[in-house]
Order: structure tokens, then sequence, then C-alpha cells
């Protein structure tokens, strides 16, 4: 019984970790005034992935984030904030 509960806990914890890392960059996205198309197209990804990306349905490689300080001209650790691990 008590894996199972540490596996919901995970699965928490996996789901509060990519609404805020994706709420975090939709905030810097939105700061910049850009579109998701837009974050697309200088991403070379789909807007899809964006949208996913934003929502935290999927968490970012570290490559993905790393592109995201550049484009977006943010510190990495701006993306981080209030999430507490």
């Amino acid at each position: 019984m008590l894996d199972f509960v540490n596996s919901i806990k995970l699965i928490i914890m996996e789901n509060d970790f990519g609404y805020l890392l994706g709420s975090n960059i939709r905030a810097e996205r939105l700061r910049r005034h850009y579109t998701q198309d837009k974050l697309a197209e200088l991403l070379d990804m789909s807007i899809n992935y964006v949208g996913k990306l934003e929502r935290g349905t999927i968490i970012p490689s570290a490559l993905v984030i790393f592109k995201l300080s550049k484009i977006l001209r943010v510190d990495i650790n701006d993306f981080f904030k209030e999430i507490e691990y």
C-alpha cells in the first residue's frame, strides 16, 4: 500500500512541477509578446509542442530549456520560480 501512495505522490509532484514550469515559460513568452506560433518557429518545434509545454503535460529537455532562455532572453533560473523540490 505504501508503494501505491508513494507512486501517487510522485505523479502529483511531477504534474505540479510541469504545471509550474509551463506557467513560468508561458509568462516569459507573454512578457516578450510572442505568440505560441512565433515561439514554436524560433524553437524549430511544433505549436502543439509549445502548447503541451506551457500546459505542463510534457517536461522539456535541458537543451530546450537552454534554447528557451536564449530566445526569451531570461536566466534559466527564471523558469523554476516558485518550484520547491
